[in-house]
């Protein structure tokens, strides 16, 4: 038997490992298959209602929901009640290109099978315009603390950070209430013939990630300067149809990222997991949308068990592996609780294995005109401002491939105490604080792999040595690095690497070990000569140079070839450095001035 204590209670833990908590999802999987009349057909080529209609015998009535190559969806009502697999076979045997059907109604854990991109073009905004740079003041107190440096913020220096200028958000959500202060570029109805005005909960994703420039007064969300639009679906257990056919939409639309915070519990299905595929491998241009989803929360108790909940199944859409699960944080840092009327702290989120990173989402300010108001953002909210995160990297380095953007989140993300704060004391179950350690790459089930920080994220978004900077813990250099290559760029006859020079060799830092380390092992060299010329001449002239040009070679012989245009500023690079044996000196004088002090060793 084991004690673990939390502040001043403990939880009896018999032989329970310090990973585990009570995960068993309130909601069990779906027991039964569904046998009714409302399906969706999914092709794998371009179909027509009226040949649906004409070779199925069940079928009475069918219409297109998306023909866009390389989805071909129908929904199709049949004449009488028919289990998923008969009318599967039925569909076959009429020689349609199937692909799949299933239900429109139920949700389903069988995956869709893989479509073809033969004939399939990449989505591009064509209708969707971006929005240039601005500047106000923007406060970091109050409500607005999520934007700021403390505990529990995002860490939004907008000289680091930017505006998200450039970048486009879509939010699917099932109420609009005050919509008309947002500024938003559109609105679009999926399945719906008017848009819901009874709640501001889609409203407030908007404006937490994008700003509400129409409000009084107008509010500045993390990334003030994206285009946001807004993708209304009907409430919660209409169909599972609705969501993935607003992902699609705004992925064709052209979103770079997209954020859905209603509840969508329940809604797993093979066209889900299209449109999710359609979204990493179609959206932005091939380099794939970002798609975010909360961790909801349940409170409810399963069956045999006295305590909440709280488990995000790997059933759940936000396990998905390809989309970025996100859970709420405190002002102080930690796990989100709150308090019941008992004055009992309690957490407003699911845990689990699909806990991807940790955003603010304690109170935080009403973006809709009362600023002195706080509103819950729960896990819904910080979804949305992680949202605006993503696109505040995208507005960095918009080359970032979706895989790319994810590996970011989590290698910048801040390290988290797992155990539960005891100023939070009494909890009013103990065991809705664990588990209370991390495994050994760093993930939680409560906090995934950390908190957010947009600066660190959008440093290391740029660039690979600031990337490695922040990598190493050298946070005050990285900040010290961008800032002096910010200003060689403006005004100076200095020689620096293109922009996409530095994404280029960033992709591949990203994606391949060797690179990875041999970026920081150039980088852990200077941090220890750079301010000591008796280590610097114990090392042979010409030594880094050589790691450096090992590094450019290899970014030549990558599986995945250059442009043209790359190799070309690489090979001058080259020989530059062949023909500047000075080049060593200038690169640790900027060392020198990059480490200010000698104590700057980690975060």
């Amino acid at each position: 038997m084991g004690t673990r204590r939390f502040g001043s209670e403990s939880v009896s833990t018999p032989e329970r490992p310090a990973w585990d908590f009570d995960y068993r999802p309130a909601a069990p999987p779906t027991a039964h298959v569904y046998a009714g009349t409302d399906f969706v057909v999914a092709g794998t080529r371009a179909l027509t209602a009226e040949k649906l209609c004409a070779l199925a015998p069940s079928v009475v009535d069918a219409r297109c929901i998306i023909q866009r190559p390389p989805l071909h969806w129908f929904r199709v009502t049949t004449r009488a009640p028919i289990a998923v697999d008969e009318f599967d076979r039925e569909m076959r045997a009429a020689r349609l290109p199937v692909r799949y059907a299933t239900s429109a109604v139920v949700e389903s854990q069988a995956w869709a099978p893989p479509f073809s991109s033969v004939g399939a073009r990449l989505a591009r905004p064509t209708d969707w315009p971006h929005r240039e740079p601005t500047s106000a003041v923007e406060p970091r107190s109050g409500g607005s603390w999520f934007l700021g440096s403390g505990a529990g913020g995002l860490d939004v220096d907008r000289g680091f950070t930017g505006t998200g200028a450039g970048t486009r958000l879509a939010v699917i959500d099932d109420d609009a209430a005050g919509a008309h202060a947002l500024g938003l570029d559109r609105e679009v109805l999926i399945d719906l013939e008017r848009a819901p005005r009874a709640h501001t909960h889609g409203t407030l994703m908007v404006a937490w990630a994008s700003g509400a420039p129409r409000a009084t007064p107008p509010f500045r969300g993390v990334a003030p300067d994206s285009s946001p639009r807004l993708y209304l679906i009907p409430k919660p257990g209409i169909s599972v149809v609705s969501l993935p056919l607003a992902i699609v939409r705004a992925v064709d639309d052209g979103a770079d990222a997209i954020v859905c915070a209603t509840y969508i519990e329940g809604t797993t299905s093979p066209l889900l997991d299209d449109a999710i595929e359609f979204a990493r491998r179609f959206g932005r241009a091939g380099r794939g949308t970002v798609v975010l989803l909360p961790t909801g929360r349940d409170t409810s108790s399963p069956p045999s068990s006295v305590h909440a909940s709280l488990s995000l199944s790997i059933a759940e859409p936000a396990a998905d592996p390809r989309v970025v699960c996100i859970a709420p944080g405190s002002q102080r840092g930690g796990w989100f609780f709150y308090r019941d009327r008992k004055k009992r702290a309690r957490p407003f989120a699911n845990r689990g294995p699909g806990v991807r990173v940790l955003a603010p989402g304690d109170d935080i300010a009403y973006a809709l005109g009362d600023h002195g108001r706080l509103s819950h953002a729960e896990s819904s909210g910080a979804s949305a401002v992680a949202a605006g995160v993503v696109l505040l990297i995208l507005a960095k380095n918009p080359a970032l491939r979706v895989a790319e953007i994810h590996a970011l989140l989590e290698q910048t993300a801040l390290d988290v105490n797992p155990v539960a704060d005891a100023a939070f004391e009494p909890f009013a179950d103990p065991h809705d604080t664990l588990p209370a350690a991390r495994d050994a790459d760093r993930h939680n089930a409560k906090h995934g792999y950390g908190a957010l920080s947009a600066a660190l994220a959008c440093m290391a978004a740029v660039c690979p040595i600031a990337w490695a900077l922040v990598r190493i813990g050298a946070v005050h250099a990285a900040r010290v690095y961008t800032l002096q290559m910010a200003e060689v760029e403006r005004g100076t006859a200095a020689r620096t690497p293109s922009h996409a020079l530095r994404a280029w060799v960033l992709h591949l830092v990203l994606r391949d070990a060797y690179l990875a380390h041999a970026v920081r092992a150039i980088v852990r060299h200077i941090r220890l000569v750079a301010r000591h010329p008796s280590r610097a001449s114990a090392v042979p002239a010409g030594a880094l140079a050589r790691q450096v040009t090992i590094v450019l070679r290899s970014c030549l012989d990558a599986s995945e070839r250059p442009s043209t245009s790359i190799r070309a500023e690489i090979a001058s690079w080259l020989l530059h450095i062949e023909r500047n044996p000075a080049i060593e000196r200038a690169w640790l004088d900027l060392g020198a001035r990059v480490f200010v002090a000698p104590s700057e060793m980690t975060v």
